[in-house]
């Protein structure tokens, strides 16, 4: 049996660097695709894809196109939750909407990819210092 996690166009704005997910059970929206992230099951997921504020799309979808947790250096995750992430890029929103479920869709998606300049979340220590050679 199939399951699906929500995208939701609707809370996903271009300056979000992650695609933000339905959350567990119907409750609040969450970007980190980690314990608080919802799966529903094809019954749910026709009810929720209205394709014009939110998209269902297959679990192996989004786990192939999810990236590791993102840190803003060693100890200090991005968000309070433990988990990958989906990059808001229009060519993660290109193949989530090809996979997407069509039953229950309304509207076109239309997304709104990041458009911001991305962030390094790969932390390294600063480079040591050169030695000066001494002028004549």
């Amino acid at each position: 049996m199939s399951r699906y996690r929500i995208a939701s166009l609707k809370h996903t704005s271009s300056a979000h660097e992650h695609i933000t997910w339905w959350g567990l059970d119907h409750c609040g929206y969450t970007p980190v695709l980690g314990d608080r992230c919802g799966e529903y099951s094809a019954e749910e997921a026709a009810k929720l894809n209205t394709g014009g504020d939110y998209i269902a799309v297959p679990v192996e979808v989004v786990r192939a196109l999810s990236t590791p947790e993102p840190y803003w250096k060693p100890g200090d995750r991005f968000y309070d939750q433990r988990g990958p992430v989906v990059d808001n890029t229009r060519a993660n929103w290109n193949q989530l909407i090809k996979a997407s479920m069509t039953d229950g869709r309304r509207d076109k998606p239309k997304p709104a990819p990041f458009r911001g300049t991305r962030r390094s979340f790969a932390w390294a220590p600063p480079p040591p210092p050169q030695p000066v050679e001494p002028t004549p």
